[in-house]
C-alpha cells in the first residue's frame, strides 16, 4: 500500500507525515512546517503526503486538512497499521523519507523543524 501512495511521484523527494487529528504534537507540527512550504521550503520537487486513520472523525478530520497543503489519506485503522508495522512506527507524528530514487525510511529526526529544513534543502539543492 505505501509504495502505491508513492509511486506517482518517483523522482521528487516525498515526505510522508503519519498524523492523526487528536494528536497535539502533530497539530503543532503541522503549525510549524506549513509557513515554510511557501517560503524556504517552496519547491515542485517537494510533495507532502499526510497519513491519518479512523481514529480521526471523518468530519473533523476533512476540517483539519483545509488547512494542511499536500496529499491527504485517511486510512482505514487496519490500513493504517499495516503501514506503521512496515516501518515500525509506535508513536505520531512520525516521518518517512521518501528519496528521488525512490529509496525511503523512516526519519523521525524530522520531527525537529530545522532538521527537516536542512535535509529538504539538500536534497532539493537550496
Amino acid at each position: 500500500l505505501f509504495d502505491a501512495i508513492i509511486a506517482p511521484y518517483k523522482g521528487k523527494v516525498v515526505v510522508v507525515d503519519f498524523w492523526n487529528t487528536w494528536c497535539g504534537p502533530c497539530m503543532m507540527a503541522h503549525k510549524e512546517i506549513e509557513p515554510l512550504k511557501t517560503n524556504e521550503l517552496k519547491s515542485d520537487e517537494i510533495v507532502w503526503i499526510y497519513i491519518a486513520d479512523d481514529s480521526s472523525p471523518e468530519a473533523t478530520y476533512n476540517e483539519k486538512i483545509q488547512t494542511i497543503k499536500g496529499i491527504h489519506y485517511h486510512l482505514s485503522n487496519e490500513e493504517a497499521k499495516s503501514i506503521k508495522q512496515q516501518f515500525s512506527i509506535t508513536a505520531i507524528p512520525s516521518y518517512v523519507l521518501v528519496e528521488k530514487s525512490g529509496e525511503y525510511k523512516l526519519r523521525n529526526d524530522l520531527r525537529n523543524t530545522n532538521t527537516l529544513k536542512s535535509e529538504l534543502k539538500k536534497r532539493i539543492g537550496k
